[in-house]
């Protein structure tokens, strides 16, 4: 079966959400509980059965995420020529810089303060913070044209599952 990238992790999810139900139910309806000289409550459940359900949804996410993987290493994202996978790596580095940046554009280029003893204390940026601010638009719309391209490249490319 032929789905693209993005159909691909939103199967998996709800593979995941299937197996959660399931083991819900194996968690709540596997034990039943009744004093002596009364009727025991029978349920539905039934321990191989689940475990094959369980076994074969395992089963069909190791299959679509090894797909995905493979595209992520082959599949080059449009404007940045570098792979899926290459893109996810970069997109979480050039976050974690807007972060930095973010914390550096906090401080005011000169600041004073006045310690415990009444001395005057002066704290300066060796750096521009007008500037910080300006590197981080700048690199707000490359995260963002970086990010589009990789939904453009998960709804574009195909794996067979």
């Amino acid at each position: 079966m032929k789905m693209c990238n993005s159909e691909a992790m939103k199967a998996v999810k709800e593979l995941e959400e299937k197996k959660k139900n399931i083991l819900y139910i194996e968690n709540t309806r596997s034990r039943i509980s009744y004093k002596e000289g009364e009727k025991k409550v029978q349920t539905n459940y039934e321990y191989a059965a689940t475990r094959n359900s369980v076994a074969e949804i395992d089963e069909r996410i190791r299959a679509i995420k090894h797909a995905l993987a493979v595209c992520n290493c082959t599949a080059v994202v449009d404007d940045f020529g570098i792979t899926i996978g290459e893109a996810l790596v970069y997109l979480a580095q050039l976050n974690a810089e807007y972060d930095q940046l973010d914390k550096l554009s906090d401080h005011n280029k000169l600041s004073r303060t006045i310690t415990y003893n009444g001395v005057i204390e002066y704290t300066e940026c060796l750096y521009d913070p007008d500037e910080i601010i300006k590197e981080m638009e700048a690199l707000h719309r490359k995260i963002c044209k970086l990010q589009v391209s990789i939904d453009r490249a998960n709804l574009t490319n195909y794996i067979e599952v």
